[in-house]
């Protein structure tokens, strides 16, 4: 993977010439955000995806303060069950990360398409995204936007952590502790603190995103309604995590979920605590 970002010709041409001129053919569009989109490319034999940031259209704090962050973490991490970056291009307008191809989608369109998702294969998912978030956190990097539309679907035995947008280091140049204020991610998979616009500790924010994630896998549905998010504080903090009750899921896999969507930061679950609950060991998670 390159160390940086490779310059591209400062003129205004299109996506596609500026990554024809690199040897790739652009083929269907992948997804689409406000600002951003995701296209499948191919160089000879080789399919990869291509995420096309387009500066123009997004927000001046996005692009001096996010994107740079974006781009100074990503050549930095390598994981299984992380989406692989090869290349950074960076153009006038645009920037361009080319990463590995996630043939199968994200987690959110498969559990829209399929239903919830089994124990057994949740807690292989579950296991492999919680080894990618202690790897990023044991490199002091959070992700901070956690959701099932950033897990990706490699193949039926694999997912892979995707989208660094939000993601920032929780320790300035000196080493200490930096706590967050900036508002964050999906309001579905947000922390109470987050919500309240209180200082806090990033780590712990993505501990509380991933309860969701896992929430979502075995329910098939939203641990909290977002629509009214005074509402949603209220039952957070009122620990008010309902399970669907004709559903068939492990005490183990509840307790889980409660300790990691503890409104309380103190008492909540730590992701060393959640890599040593019983629920993971209770089967054999594939993490590769």
């Amino acid at each position: 993977m390159s160390s940086g970002a490779r310059e591209l010709p400062a003129r205004s041409v299109s996506s596609a010439q500026c990554l024809s001129r690199e040897g790739y053919t652009v083929g269907r569009t992948i997804g689409e955000g406000s600002y951003c989109r995701v296209k499948e490319i191919s160089k000879g034999q080789d399919r990869y995806a291509v995420k096309i940031i387009a500066k123009n259209q997004t927000s001046s704090d996005f692009v001096n303060r996010f994107l740079p962050r974006e781009l100074d973490i990503l050549p930095r991490i390598e994981h299984p069950n992380i989406v692989k970056v090869f290349r950074i291009l960076q153009a006038r307008e645009k920037v361009f990360i080319i990463m590995e191809l996630a043939e199968h989608g994200d987690l959110l369109d498969h559990i829209r398409n399929h239903g919830r998702i089994s124990e057994d294969r949740a807690r292989r998912y579950f296991g492999q995204l919680a080894s990618a978030l202690n790897y990023l956190h044991g490199k002091n990097i959070a992700h901070r936007d956690l959701k099932c539309e950033n897990v990706l679907l490699k193949d039926e035995n694999t997912v892979k952590l995707t989208d660094f947008g939000f993601s920032r280091f929780c320790h300035d140049p000196s080493g200490k502790r930096v706590l967050s204020s900036t508002y964050c991610g999906s309001a579905a998979y947000a922390s109470p603190e987050v919500l309240q616009g209180i200082p806090y500790n990033p780590k712990m924010y993505d501990v509380w995103s991933l309860g969701c994630i896992l929430f979502i896998m075995v329910t098939g549905t939203m641990p909290f309604d977002d629509t009214n998010i005074k509402t949603q504080i209220r039952l957070q903090m009122h620990r008010d995590v309902r399970f669907p009750p004709n559903y068939s899921i492990s005490s183990s896999c509840k307790s889980l979920i409660r300790h990691m969507l503890e409104p309380d930061i103190v008492k909540r679950a730590t992701l060393k605590q959640v890599l040593r609950h019983q629920w993971l060991e209770e089967g054999v998670a594939i993490i590769s």
